[in-house]
């Protein structure tokens, strides 16, 4: 039985064992960057606040990343570390877009169509955009009441954030592999 135990207690975690634990912090850490993003039109250090989030993301991934291959001694191959990061941004955004589901549905109704006001203020004071056919579009839009869903939007960004995602995540995993000072001084 102790060596059983023993066992058990030496089994390394797998990468997607990893990335489900992993994934809800991440999760609410991009549910609180979506939440700086839709209410950052009503105190503007908000939007400070989502630049320095996004940035910060290539860093945390590579620290999971980086704490996983120290994890497993130095031998997590580059495509492991890859696909953990890729779960790890799926995962957050399953988490996030419900979050952002539910602040746009019932706190912030109207985003969308107080952005394309916002969008259509800011093209008409530009002498080159009055006539454009890209104002125009954009103000039948918004006057039809043709905007996407809450829904739309939150698809949209569930899937723009987890394509870039998968970019960042093989950007880092490369840098988590290839800084091998833990292996070597290990071996």
């Amino acid at each position: 039985m102790f060596i059983f135990a023993v066992w058990i207690m030496k089994q390394k975690r797998t990468i997607y064992q990893c990335a489900s634990q992993w994934g809800l912090p991440f999760g609410l850490y991009l549910s609180c960057a979506a939440i700086t993003s839709i209410f950052a039109d009503y105190f503007l250090p908000l939007n400070i606040l989502f630049y320095i989030m996004v940035l910060a993301l290539p860093f945390i991934v590579y620290y999971f990343q980086r704490r996983k291959f120290i994890e497993d001694d130095g031998f997590t191959e580059y495509a492991a570390l890859w696909m953990m990061g890729i779960l790890l941004f799926i995962l957050g955004m399953v988490i996030a877009s419900f979050v952002a589901f539910f602040v746009l549905k019932y706190a912030r109704p109207d985003f969308l169509y107080v952005q394309a006001e916002g969008a259509i203020k800011a093209y008409s004071q530009i002498p080159e955009m009055k006539d454009s056919e890209m104002l125009k579009v954009l103000k039948q839009m918004v006057d039809e009441r043709l905007m996407p869903s809450i829904i739309d939007m939150v698809f949209s960004m569930f899937w723009f954030v987890s394509f870039s995602g998968s970019v960042i995540s093989a950007i880092t995993a490369l840098v988590a592999q290839r800084s091998i000072k833990y292996h070597n001084n290990k071996l």
